[in-house]
């Protein structure tokens, strides 16, 4: 199993070392909140503009006008792809998951923990590199598990998509087998590796690739 370890939970007074301390990871994962679409607010840009970062890294956009962020981030230090969230862009998702693409990025969507998979479309399934499923509601760390999420797995691969799944919220080694199994790529893995000590870090990732 893929893991990106997502750096909300990072202490950014030592991000250098934090980020050296999961540098065995497949990917890193950048959660972007506005203060609008999700009550919290994160990170933006400025904060991460001169970052260097030791692997592929993507931008997950719980934001209000996705859009408005696409050049900037695709200029963020090996990025490889955005997304952005279906509740709010439903009438313009294709436009916007091409927007991304013309920058040589992957372009994926997210669908928020309460919301049904059937909310995308077939035209959005065919235009979309990836999905992130969220397996609880956007904009807070430390949430429980939502167990619907097999099944919006199973639902999406019923359906013919054969792009990437990846998982974000709750994942931990217990449900890593069972979300392998039911579809999923990747898992974006937060509290539970980032509150570790860091020299347990790279131990908790190899686990997670094992699975």
């Amino acid at each position: 199993m893929k893991i990106s370890p997502s750096i909300l939970d990072a202490d950014f007074s030592k991000l250098g070392a934090e980020l050296d301390s999961i540098k065995t990871a497949d990917r890193i994962h950048l959660d972007v909140m506005d203060h609008n679409f999700v009550p919290n607010l994160s990170f933006g840009y400025p904060v991460l503009k001169n970052i260097k970062f030791p692997v592929e890294t993507e931008a997950h956009l719980m934001v209000e006008n996705p859009e408005k962020y696409f050049d900037d981030f695709s200029k963020l230090d090996k990025i490889i792809g955005i997304t952005f969230h279906i509740e709010n862009t439903l009438d313009r998702a294709v436009e916007l998951l091409k927007n991304i693409q013309t920058r040589g990025l992957k372009a994926g969507i997210t669908v928020n923990g309460k919301t049904d998979v059937s909310i995308l479309s077939d035209e959005v399934l065919e235009a979309t590199d990836k999905i992130l499923l969220m397996s609880v509601q956007a904009g807070f760390g430390g949430q429980a598990f939502m167990p619907e999420v097999y099944d919006k797995i199973k639902s999406l691969r019923s359906r013919g998509f054969k792009g990437e799944i990846e998982v974000d919220g709750g994942c931990t080694l217990n449900n890593a087998a069972q979300l392998k199994e039911a579809g999923a790529d990747i898992l974006v893995v937060g509290s539970f590796l980032m509150k570790k000590p860091a020299e347990d870090r790279a131990g908790i990732i190899e686990e997670f690739q094992g699975v």
